[in-house]
């Protein structure tokens, strides 16, 4: 197996994983769950670029309609919809 494809099986591995673990909260609970992009980028453990990747690629940020307010939330249910789907 060459090492792009053993990196592709991780990458999918990793993936589930993240997917898993978000299914796995409670729906109620998820419902409300707004993060910022640091807690997104903690939580799921990814690089920004990732998430800008993810963005580039139609995931949705929610931003506040607070002028001069530049921080960048995301809605959980928002962000397993897209890993779910891409």
């Amino acid at each position: 197996m060459s090492s792009n494809n053993f990196d592709l099986k991780q990458i999918e591995l990793m993936l589930h994983t993240i997917i898993e673990m978000l299914k796995n909260l409670n729906s109620e609970k998820r419902s409300s769950c707004i993060y910022t992009q640091k807690e997104i980028l903690d939580l799921l453990s990814i690089s920004p670029n990732t998430l800008k990747s993810w963005e580039n690629r139609g995931l949705k940020r929610l931003e506040p309609p607070i002028e001069g307010n530049r921080t960048v939330y995301y809605h959980i249910d928002t962000i397993l919809e897209f890993l779910s789907h891409n």
